[in-house]
């Protein structure tokens, strides 16, 4: 897997932010205001994290998309200018960021948020002044409760429950035990897993949970080996996390296999759990990609071509958020055609309702970005993979 710094950040770039145009750039708009002006586009992302890797992919495929986007005349009239933050995983330095950007910067539309603290904490910022935000990870519910200027390019978490415990049912498990951090998604998907896999005649073991960002696992591990699993689903926000968890439960004994999201694959998490991954049974995550869409593959080939590596290599080792990434500006971009580059929250969120459902980079083939039922892009479009000899591999069956 090849994966690589930001580039080009320019002299006059902020300690906080990256801008793709130059310091003092006139022109530079706010929320309401189109005309042909720039509009600023505040992109937060966890630089400084236990997902930084998977962050760095983000603001890369970012960068991407303001420069094709621009090489094409812009949107709506109107050339982007990207400003990217480090949002330190953190809901305090969230707020900050996403206010500076606002406030300072005058972002016109916000984007990024990796996990649900990052999203939900954003969204409450910028639905307050009528800001769209176009998030590309998050998965939390609460994102989407009552939303009017907030979007997303992934899935819903409800969507991982049947399908995690329909590939472990399908694999022939009978016994698994939950692993689920504190963190918004933790905290909210453990109970629907256990009670999917009870639905589908499994005897689910006792949820063990932990603390999100720790750095000694020993203690939910030992709580885990008491339950003897057949096969663990671990529920976290954090890359870090999940690297370390399985290395501990490799160190323990626990030798069963796991399932859980892309962030038990994501570069953090390998480089933490070492040895696990070749020591445990087997590991299976499901993602919203599928690196034989075609729409994926001309993603991937754009991506190889600003910043090198292999194709192959590179449509298994991106990071799902990645490619979502590269939707969310295409929704921007159709967004602001559909308003001849006007901002206003508004418009701009009725235009995205009433985009045409497109085929996007991320989810399985065949599956839509379509707004008319929500604010989720995608509905049931998860693909499973299992790691085997340092890479994903799609399975040839599915879960339903």
């Amino acid at each position: 897997m090849h994966y690589r710094s930001l580039i080009g950040v320019g002299a006059c770039a902020l300690a906080a932010s990256i801008s793709l145009t130059a310091c003092g750039s006139d022109g530079v708009g706010n929320a309401s205001n189109g005309g042909g002006k720039t509009l600023v586009i505040g992109f937060a992302a966890p630089l400084t994290s236990g997902n930084a890797a998977v962050a760095k992919e983000m603001v890369n495929t970012a960068k991407l998309a303001v420069k094709t986007i621009n090489a094409d005349g812009g949107a709506g009239g109107r050339k982007l200018s990207l400003k990217v933050y480090d949002d330190k995983l953190t809901a305090d330095e969230s707020a900050k960021v996403a206010q500076r950007a606002i406030t300072v910067d005058r972002a016109g539309v916000m984007m990024g948020g990796y996990t649900s603290i990052e999203g939900l904490t954003i969204r409450q910022i910028v639905e307050p002044r009528k800001i769209v935000f176009i998030n590309s990870s998050t998965i939390s519910p609460a994102l989407m409760d009552g939303a009017k200027f907030t979007f997303r390019t992934t899935v819903d978490q409800s969507d991982y429950p049947v399908q995690m415990i329909d590939l472990l049912k399908s694999l022939g498990y009978k016994h698994p035990v939950v692993t689920a951090d504190d963190g918004p998604t933790g905290a909210t998907l453990w109970r629907p897993i256990t009670d999917q896999a009870k639905e589908a005649g499994m005897d689910p073991g006792e949820t063990v949970h932990y603390t999100l960002g720790a750095t000694d696992l020993t203690s939910a591990v030992s709580k885990l080996k008491k339950e003897r699993p057949d096969a663990v689903v671990h529920i976290g926000s954090a890359a870090a996390d999940a690297g370390l968890m399985l290395k501990t439960m490799a160190e323990a004994g626990v030798n069963v296999p796991v399932v859980g999201f892309g962030s038990l694959i994501a570069p953090d998490a390998l480089k933490i759990g070492g040895d696990a991954y070749t020591s445990l049974p087997a590991i299976y995550t499901l993602a919203n990609q599928q690196p034989s869409k075609p729409e994926y593959e001309d993603f991937i080939k754009a991506y190889a071509d600003e910043y090198g590596g292999s194709v192959d290599e590179l449509s298994l080792g991106l990071a799902e958020q990645a490619g979502a990434t590269w939707d969310a500006f295409t929704v921007l971009r159709k967004g602001l055609e559909a308003t001849n580059g006007d901002t206003g929250g508004d418009k701009l969120a009725k235009a995205i309702d009433e985009i045409t459902p497109f085929a996007g980079a991320a989810g399985k083939e065949k599956s839509l970005i379509d707004f008319g039922d929500g604010r989720d892009g995608f509905s049931k479009s998860l693909v499973a993979f299992q790691f085997v000899n340092g890479k994903p591999k799609e399975l040839a069956r599915q879960p339903s």
